[in-house]
């Protein structure tokens, strides 16, 4: 039997730099910024809006939402922060991964996910939407959404080369009712990048892709650019570009203080 000692002197541990996401870590915590990379998409852009994937990885400003501000809004978002807190159901939750697209010159584009939840004693990806009104939705028609099937279903192409991945599930969570969908698992390798080698392409024509239009338009923080570059979105836009909701505010307060100088003055000479 080998004694402690014994097995200290077996150890050998060798200083080196700090992993890299530690260090990210501290400087975000420290308000410090640096460029995000190129050709790096999220699964949630890959499976929704090209033009809204496009938007992004151009770094054109993000509009303000017009809703953004109502206490309704608010609260939907910390609504949203409290049905989250059902992750801790698991262990294993809150997972990164990156998985590689080689590009037709030669590039390599990442594509990120997180997953909410791993089972592993079952193999199973969960991953939870947070809505209202859940068993309207689904009586409706409206759940599960394609975008969602579709993002569990990259996950289990990306996963598995870190742990396996069998089942996938799909849990809706409103403030009164949790439901469950079960999805089947597909290899989505080739339609990934493809999606991604669509926006890559747009990037370098500078063509805009055309607005994939459904009712998630709503919540796009590129309503008005969307709407103005013709081909997407057709409604009335519900978000504004930053500068102008800015001015507007200005506007508002400059006619606000002569409103109120006006009546100062009236006063005075009554």
């Amino acid at each position: 039997m080998q004694t402690i000692q014994e097995q200290k002197d077996c150890i050998n541990a060798v200083e080196i730099d700090l992993p890299v996401g530690i260090v990210n870590f501290l400087k975000r915590r420290h308000g410090k910024k640096y460029e995000a990379p190129q050709s790096r998409y999220s699964v949630t852009n890959i499976v929704g809006c090209q033009r809204k994937a496009f938007y992004k990885e151009l770094g054109i400003q993000e509009e303000e939402l017009l809703r953004d501000a109502t206490v309704e809004s608010m609260w939907a978002s910390v609504r949203g922060d409290f049905l989250h807190e059902i992750t801790r159901a698991y262990k294993w939750r809150e997972l990164d991964i990156e998985h590689f697209v080689t590009l037709r010159d030669g590039r390599v584009a990442t594509v990120a996910g997180r997953l909410d939840m791993y089972d592993w004693k079952t193999n199973t990806v969960i991953d939870l939407k947070t809505t209202k009104f859940v068993k309207w939705q689904i009586k409706s028609g409206f759940l599960p959404k394609p975008e969602h099937i579709l993002q569990v279903q990259c996950y289990s192409t990306m996963f598995p080369k870190i742990m396996p991945v069998q089942n996938l599930t799909l849990v809706y969570a409103d403030m009164n009712d949790l439901v469950a969908f079960k999805v089947q698992p597909r290899d989505l390798t080739e339609w990934i990048a493809k999606r991604v080698q669509e926006i890559e392409d747009a990037k370098a024509s500078q063509v805009i892709p055309k607005g994939e239009v459904t009712g998630l338009c709503q919540f796009c923080s590129y309503q008005t650019k969307c709407s103005n570059d013709g081909n997407g979105l057709i409604e009335k836009p519900l978000s504004i570009p930053k500068n102008h909701l800015e001015e507007k505010t200005v506007v508002t307060k400059l006619e606000r203080s002569l409103k109120h100088l006006n009546t100062i003055v009236s006063d005075e000479h009554v």
